[in-house]
């Protein structure tokens, strides 16, 4: 059994909408990013590399390569699952909490899950996400950014 914590933090700008584990949501808001900015792929993505020993995000997809620009972040997490795959494990369990201030995301979590489960190959009873606001406070309570923590176990 391994272990692995991915943890990703962005800017929030204005735009049309936040993507959040494949999922659009509607708001007056943007991730900024190199990729396209889906910070809950991006954690889980940076957990299954954890637990592999393989590094992290930037360094399988190096922003100094012009081909990672405006990368689809499902190719981000499908690499990661690939490595898994090779090494022989299996997602356990995955544990997901978001934290921003706003939009609320609790009607779109059953989607958010299902995108990660068709992606990581497990069941979508494995996945849990939780949102948590910053109670008005620092930058994401400013709803200045947006966090994502991921822990992911593997068998």
């Amino acid at each position: 059994m391994k272990i692995g914590l991915g943890i990703d933090t962005h800017k929030l700008i204005p735009g049309k909408y936040l993507l959040l584990a494949g999922v659009k949501i509607k708001c007056d808001k943007s991730i900024e990013a190199y990729s396209d900015g889906d910070i809950v792929y991006h954690a889980v993505a940076d957990a299954i590399y954890g637990c592999l020993g393989l590094g992290d995000i930037g360094e399988q997809f190096p922003d100094t390569n012009p081909k990672n620009s405006n990368i689809d972040s499902s190719i981000i997490i499908k690499h990661a699952f690939s490595r898994l795959s090779d090494n022989n494990f299996k997602i356990n369990n995955i544990d997901i909490t978001i934290l921003l201030q706003t939009p609320k995301i609790s009607v779109y979590k059953n989607n958010m899950k299902a995108n990660i489960a068709s992606l990581v190959d497990c069941e979508i009873s494995d996945i849990n996400i939780k949102g948590s606001t910053n109670e008005g406070l620092g930058f994401i309570g400013e709803e200045r950014g947006i966090s994502c923590y991921a822990i992911v176990s593997l068998k």
